[in-house]
C-alpha cells in the first residue's frame, strides 16, 4: 500500500483489507509519516 502510493502520509486516507477471518485497517490520519494499523477478527469469526 505504501509502495503503490495508495497511502500517502501527507493526506488522511484509510485502507481496509479482509483476509482469513481478519480485518486490517491502515490509516495515515494525515500525521506526516506515521501509519496506524489495527488488526482484529471479523464478526463471523468471533462466535
Amino acid at each position: 500500500m505504501l509502495l503503490s502510493g495508495e497511502l500517502n502520509p501527507r493526506y488522511q486516507h484509510c485502507v481496509t483489507l479482509y483476509r482469513n477471518g481478519l480485518i486490517c485497517e491502515a490509516d495515515s490520519l494525515g500525521s506526516q509519516g506515521y501509519v496506524y494499523l489495527a488488526i482484529y477478527p471479523t464478526p463471523q469469526s468471533i462466535a
